[in-house]
Order: C-alpha cells, then structure tokens, then sequence
C-alpha cells in the first residue's frame, strides 16, 4: 500500500495540477545542503597536533599540497622556458611600464605589465592579481594599488587573469570568465582555479627571474578574485615571502551558503580541507588578512574571515611565528580601497624592506596613461595565437581527449562504468525510498519520492496502454512543460511520469541570484558532489519505483535539454533496461566555436548569448573519462537522440547525426 498524505490545503502555483509540495517543503535542498556543508567543514578541520612543532607542520603542508594540486588539475613545470616577449615601454614619473607576455605552460601565454621603480635597484617584487572587473589589469582600481607600489619602490608584476580582457575570447571585451565559460574547463580536466594558480606561479619564476628583483623578496597582493588567487599562490608557492588578500578570506562553508564565482571554485573542497588548512600552508611566511566592514558578500563577512583566522593564527603562535600573521578590517566596502592599499603597503615594507612596524602609509598618487596606452596588444589582430582565450582551449584540448578515447580498440564496461561515477560524483543509494500520495487535482495523480536526503515531487498522467510509461524531465521543473507537450509525450497512449529533479521545480532553492542551476553545481562540488551525478540518482529513483510500484513493463525516459544528457548517463549505469530519448541535448560536451556564449550582466548574474545549456554541464573530467556517445554505448537499452546538438548548442546537422550514431555503434562493439 502507498502511505497517503491528504493535504487539503494546498499552496496556489501557476501550474497547481503538477505542483504539490508544502512551503515547508520547498527549500528541503537548501537546507540540507547548509547542514551539510557544516558537518563537513568540522570534519574538515585542520587535522594538527596542539601544541604544533614545525615538523608537524611541515608534514601537514606537504600532504594538503599534494591534494590541492590534484584537485585543481593543472600542473606547474617550472623548467618549461618562460619565453618572455618584451614589447614597448610606457614612462611614467616614478616608474616603467613594461609590456610584455610569458609562456606559463607549453604554447599557453599570460598577458602582463611590469612596473619598474627608478633607480638602480635590485627591489623587492610583488605579484598583483586583479579581481571581477571590465578590464581586467587595467581596472583604475587596480592600476592605482600597482602604481603606488613601484611608486613605493617595488617591482610590481600585474597579469591578466584567463578569460579576462586581453585573454578573453573577445579581445579587449568582458567575457565573464565564470559560469558557462569557466565551467567548459571541467570537462578537459581543468579549473579557472588551477589556471590561474599555475599562471601566477609562472609569474613568481617571471620576477625570480630579473636581475633588478631580490629573489627572496616576493610579495603578492589582489582583491577579492584576486585575494583568493593571492591565499593559493602564497599557499602553493613558498618563494612568497609575504601575503595580503584583501576582501576574499571566509571560509569553505560560507561559500556553500553564499555566492562564489567559478575562479574560487575547489572541486570536493569540503571533503579534505578547509580555508583554514590552505592558509596555514601560508605559515610561517607573512600573511596579514584584509576584509571590510560594509562587504555585502555574506562569504567575506568579516566574522566568517575570524572563524578562519582564528585557526590559522594558532598554528603561527604554535611555532613562534606571531609576528608574522595579522587582519585588518577596513571601515568600507567591498573592493581595493585606500584603506587596504594603505596596510598592503605597511605590510610589505615591514616583511620584505624591513621598514616600519606594518602600519599603514600614505598611497602614492600617481599620473597614468589612458588604457588604451597600457595594453598589451593594440587589437584582437596583433595579438598572436600563442594567447590563447578560453573556448579555443577547450575546443584544443577537449579535441584531444576525444581524439584518445575514439583510437582506443576496447574498453572494460566494469572501468568505463565506474568511471562515470567517479566524474558525475555519484553516491550509491538504497532503492525504494518512500513513496506518499497526495490528492490527485486536474486528471494528475501526485506523489512525492524521498529518497537519501531529499523528496523527488511527481504526478502520474494515465494514459491508454497498460504497462507502457514514459518519465518526462524538464531541465527547470514539471510546470514548466506545457499543455502541448504533455499531449505530444502522452499520445502513444504511455502513462506518463513527471518530476522535478534535484534542486528544479517544488525543490528549487529560493532568492538565487546567480542562477539556480549555476548555484547548485558550485554547492555541490564543494561539497564531494555534482548536479548531473544527482539528477542521475534521481533519473535511477524514479526508474525503480515506475517499475516495481506502478508496474511499467515498457519504460522511455524522455529528457529536454540537460535532462536528456543525464537520461543517458543514468542509462549507462543502471541493470535496468529502459530506452533514452535525449530531446535538444548535447551529442557532446566537447566545447565549440560557432556559436560563442558572451558575457552579459554583472559578475554574479551570467547571462549567455547563443547557448542553450547551464552550467551545469561542465563535469570535471568527463572528456577524460569519454564522451555522451560512450556513455549512449554502454546502454543496456535503446538511445534515440531528438535533434542533438552541440555543447553550444547548434544543432547538428543530418551528416552530423549519421555521424554520432556511428560513433555510437562503433564505441558498442569496443565495449568488453
């Protein structure tokens, strides 16, 4: 017997036949995912001995170095040449600026400017690493804590960040770097994160690397984007002697419950680490924290940065290195204000001029040029292709692995299958779950599936062939298919099953601002999970309950959009056999040129131009596991793809699609 749950007084939504979930209800995901992410960042605590020797220490940094690395993907090679390229000089009163590029890994090139003080020297040097701006380096914000630094006396390295102005796919436009852009990186196998990491590393072995720079001398500074590359760089790279992140220190959990953008996004984060642990890799070198007061980014909150510090400053004390960490908290709001320039500065001319005591000091002001006097490379016809933007690298590099996986002769099923778990992140769970009815309202029976830690909301629409059923997925939620849709999917007479899946729909978090789909990839990747992997979990619920407790003796999973990836991947991992009809989908998620999503809208709101598909199909290290097409493949039953299309969504052509199902078919004959 089905246990009902008769709920007379039910909410009022636009489609109420399909909706049927209490309010209370309604933020299940959001909730659990809060709880979640506590649990975790108190397991995730620093796992040190108190007191802490320096041995101890050592050991710790070694380890969490090892896993950092292998979470963002990118490796550093510091024997590759930089092959810097000079290009003109700008003078300026107190300094110049140098134009140039290096080579930060083979053929992928970093635009950059150099300021260099008058005088002899040699000085120290400084890295600066800009945050979300229009321009990148040339930000006036940011031009204006550079120049006070070379003003200040240091040689000051400042670089584009990837996918940022003279990098980005436009040149010299704001492509948001975040989103669906900085997301394509997780299919080769990368992240914006690790880009950026080895990019300023490169920069350190740039600065180490001038005769005019003191090589035991290095600082590096940034705000807010560039505070988090800032905390990475000082942790990952020890020739950092001093560090100061301004508007970016939180924590792991804040994150999870607030907002972050791709570039501050550590794959399964929570699951080993904290903030805390990666700044403790900073110990003993100088590290002073700056926030500010008025941010209005719950996840820079002041009380979450002393949470992290707290933590972080008794590992200093423990191995008698307090003088070297502080935090300064200045009276303003988000960004690289006076105040925080003021302290960056003290704090440098403390730990690396041995001036001071670390108390702040007049900001410089100084006259620059316009920008367009400061760039690099005039237009996007001088900038040569060794500056890569982000889609071609994606396109490069996902050709490859495509390339690898379709000369392979054979493939295990056993590997291949778990493989995809790994990539999706996907959890085994108990089948059954508990199912409820609710009252049925406009010709839809409507139940709810709790299964593991959240309710999968459904409605069941009879139809005229007994056995036959067909699940329909709508990427954004039941209600959202029309009345002529759910005639079209229920005209062979199937019943039709429809739910919302994880985080869509009656389970959709409330007041997202940066999308709901783009939110809830980033939460769960801190997380040790991913949407698609849980949208799998649902697709795999839904199966066996059609199955045991509705008696579907003929299944179809008919999914739109995104859905219909997931159907597919749900296919490859289940024993059971039922067909797949991907409707609009990727045939892959190999990035492509024809149609490129630009930025439109601020740094929390990414709006894409052209492109059909969230974010949330980027899944880190899915083009080295394979493709869609291997995943088709290992189906028990059938695919029959519904207009495919490309990762950017333009459809395929007929050639196109004759194509995939070969691939498909070739792929199954490898299948061992």
């Amino acid at each position: 017997m089905i246990p009902k749950v008769w709920n007379m007084e039910l909410p009022q939504f636009p489609r109420e036949g399909l909706n049927h979930l209490m309010p209370s209800d309604n933020c299940q995901v959001a909730m659990k995912l809060r709880s979640e992410a506590t649990k975790l960042a108190r397991l995730s605590q620093m796992d040190l001995p108190s007191p802490l020797s320096m041995n101890e220490l050592k050991s710790f940094q070694k380890k969490l170095r090892k896993k950092l690395f292998d979470a963002v993907g990118v490796k550093y090679d510091p024997s590759l040449p930089l092959d810097v390229h000079w290009y003109d000089t700008v003078e300026c009163e107190n300094f110049s600026i140098r134009k140039l590029i290096y080579q930060s890994r083979k053929d992928f090139y970093v635009t950059a400017l150099l300021f260099v003080p008058r005088g002899e020297g040699p000085f120290p040097g400084v890295i600066h690493m800009h945050g979300h701006s229009n321009l990148g380096k040339l930000y006036d914000v940011y031009l204006r804590a550079v120049s006070a630094l070379a003003s200040s006396g240091y040689v000051c390295l400042t670089v584009d960040a990837f996918g940022n102005y003279e990098r980005a796919t436009k040149h010299g436009e704001r492509d948001y770097h975040g989103g669906f852009l900085g997301c394509s990186l997780f299919n080769i196998g990368e992240t914006l994160m690790g880009v950026q990491l080895v990019d300023n590393m490169r920069g350190v072995d740039l600065l180490s690397s001038l005769p005019f720079v003191q090589k035991d001398k290095i600082g590096a500074t940034g705000a807010s984007g560039g505070g988090n590359q800032t905390m990475y760089l000082a942790a990952m790279d020890t020739r950092v002697t001093a560090a100061m992140p301004i508007v970016s220190a939180g924590s792991f959990e804040s994150y999870v419950t607030g907002v972050n953008c791709v570039c501050e996004q550590l794959p399964d984060g929570l699951t080993f680490t904290e903030e805390a642990g990666v700044l403790s890799l900073i110990a003993p070198r100088a590290l002073r924290i700056g926030n500010a007061y008025f941010d209005v980014n719950r996840t820079f909150a002041v009380d979450e940065m002393l949470k992290t510090y707290r933590q972080v400053e008794k590992v200093y004390r423990d191995i008698g290195a307090a003088d070297n960490i502080a935090y300064t908290v200045a009276h303003d709001v988000h960004g690289m204000k006076t105040a925080q320039i003021e302290a960056m500065i003290g704090w440098f001319n403390w730990k690396l001029k041995n001036s001071g005591c670390g108390g702040t000091v007049d900001v410089p002001e100084n006259i620059l040029p316009g920008i367009e006097k400061l760039q690099v490379f005039a237009n996007a016809e001088d900038r040569p292709a060794l500056v890569r933007p982000m889609d071609v690298h994606c396109n490069l590099n996902g050709k490859i692995l495509r390339a690898e996986m379709l000369a392979k002769t054979s493939f295990s099923r056993k590997k291949a299958i778990d493989g995809l778990k790994k990539v999706l992140r996907f959890k085994p769970f108990a089948s059954g779950g508990i199912l409820k009815a609710y009252c049925a309202k406009n010709s839809f029976e409507r139940y709810s599936l709790e299964i593991g830690d959240h309710l999968i909301p459904f409605v069941i629409k009879r139809g005229t062939v007994p056995g036959k059923f067909r699940l329909l997925l709508h990427p954004e939620g039941k209600a959202q298919l029309s009345d002529e849709e759910i005639a079209r999917y229920s005209a062979d007479g199937s019943t039709l099953a429809i739910c919302d899946l994880f985080g869509e729909g009656e389970t959709a978090q409330q007041n997202i601002i940066n999308g709901i789909r783009y939110q809830l990839l980033r939460q769960l990747l801190w997380l040790g999970r991913s949407l698609p992997g849980e949208w799998v979990k649902d697709i795999l619920a839904m199966v066996n309950i059609l199955k045991k407790r509705f008696h579907a003796e003929e299944l179809d999973v008919t999914g739109i959009r995104e859905a219909g990836t997931c159907a597919v991947f749900a296919g490859a991992l289940s024993a059971e056999k039922f067909s797949v009809t991907p409707v609009d989908s990727p045939a892959s998620l190999l990035f492509r040129r024809d149609s490129i999503p630009t930025f439109r809208g601020n740094a929390f709101v990414p709006k894409l131009a052209n492109c059909l598909y969230s974010a949330m199909l980027g899944i880190p290290g899915f083009l080295k596991w394979g493709d869609v097409s291997l995943a088709a493949a290992l189906m028990n039953g059938e695919v029959d793809f519904v207009s495919p299309r490309a990762y950017d969504g333009t459809p395929y052509s007929d050639d196109e699609k004759a194509d995939l199902l070969k691939e498909i078919a070739d792929l199954k004959k490898k299948i061992k």
